[in-house]
């Protein structure tokens, strides 16, 4: 079972760097087999400035300084005869799951995205009279201290006999997004950490009182298709590494797509209209993918649901496109899609993890926007 030997959260465990050098447009290689479990600033992370302070991609010395540390997990989990975490249970009604996380230094800002058999779950932080929501955000005040929480919810899928995986994915500094006047870009800020376990179900999912969780239908037009690997495409990603079709068949690389370009820290959008993203997954023939469009850590949905299937196959590259209403947009929005592996049990000898689109900025004219 994937996940199950982790104790606690011992190995969930992420530093975070800044790297003072110009690496604001270096996107992290989304198909990194340790990714979430290493350092993430070398050499393509930074941490966006704040006001009164220099902007570390503005060239300058290189010089790598630690911001913190984070790490999640299970508290207490009941373990078997061979000290392997038990899967989770469900008995009808909402399920409880105690849960601590632990950081240090800058890396405090902290919010959780949570999925059951990839679909987007929103939860209830602590009590079961809290709202809904599919992130909820908290800043930690102890310092390299667990502090325990409770996520609440009823599983959005789930029937009786079925095992399926609960993927915990946590979002560092989710609550930051830049001004276009002091930052303009997300840097380092936003990676993820992922722990997860299975989750039995001995009944049914009740049924969910859709009025009770948070819509977003911003989504039309939704298509799925494929697309021929091209050279263009490898020669892109060969960055960090050679990547060949060889190095395909163990990782899995991702694109994000604004109206045909590959887009990185900011776009300027019209008020109304729509705008055309297009999410592209490509790699390990055979994986299966959930992959969900996020505004402001909020599930994204259309007439066809909230999250899209698609199985890589050798050669191909899988291609969800969509139209995002613009009119549903604040004036300054956070972007991003997460895709969950549904069958990294099928691939035991490969790391396969939740994988996460650095955060784009969305923003209209800044004259109308008032910041």
């Amino acid at each position: 079972m994937r996940n199950s030997k982790v104790i606690k959260w011992a190995l969930f465990l992420v530093v975070m760097a800044v790297l003072a050098t110009g690496c604001a447009n270096q996107k992290p290689n989304a198909g990194d087999p340790n990714a979430g479990e290493r350092d993430t600033g070398a050499p393509h992370t930074g941490e966006p400035h704040t006001a009164g302070q220099p902007n570390p991609f503005e060239g300058g010395e290189q010089e790598t300084a630690m911001l913190g540390s984070i790490g999640h997990g299970f508290t207490d989990p009941p373990l078997d005869e061979n000290g392997e975490i038990l899967p989770l249970q469900y008995n009808g009604g909402e399920l409880t799951i105690d849960y601590a996380v632990r950081a240090s230094g800058k890396a405090k800002n902290v919010g959780f995205l949570v999925f059951v058999d990839g679909i987007p779950q929103p939860y209830k932080f602590n009590s079961t009279e809290a709202p809904y929501e599919y992130m909820h955000i908290f800043d930690l005040t102890a310092d390299n201290r667990d502090t325990p929480f409770t996520f609440v919810f009823t599983p959005v899928t789930g029937q009786k006999g079925e095992i399926l995986h609960v993927t915990i994915a946590s979002v560092y500094n989710p609550a930051f997004i830049p001004d276009m006047k002091e930052t303009t870009s997300y840097g380092g800020y936003q990676t993820t950490l992922e722990s997860g376990r299975p989750l039995v179900f001995n009944q049914d999912a009740d049924p969910l009182d859709l009025s009770s969780i948070p819509q977003q239908e911003a989504l039309s037009r939704v298509r799925l298709s494929t697309e021929p690997v091209t050279q263009d495409l490898l020669e892109k990603h060969s960055v960090m590494e050679q990547v060949d079709m060889e190095t395909l068949d163990h990782k899995v690389y991702s694109d994000l797509y604004i109206d045909g370009a590959v887009r990185q820290d900011n776009v300027q959008v019209k008020k109304s209209g729509n705008l055309r993203v297009t999410y592209k997954l490509f790699g390990h023939p055979g994986m299966r993918y959930r992959s969900t469009f996020y505004l402001n850590h909020e599930a994204l949905a259309g007439k066809d649901g909230a999250s899209f299937e698609t199985t890589l196959a050798k050669g191909d590259v899988a291609v969800i496109e969509a139209d995002v209403e613009l009119e549903k947009l604040k004036d300054f929005n956070t972007f991003y899609v997460v895709s969950v592996p549904l069958n990294a049990d099928d691939f035991p000898d490969d790391v396969v993890v939740l994988m996460k689109t650095p955060s784009l900025l969305l923003y209209k004219e800044l004259e109308q926007s008032g910041r």
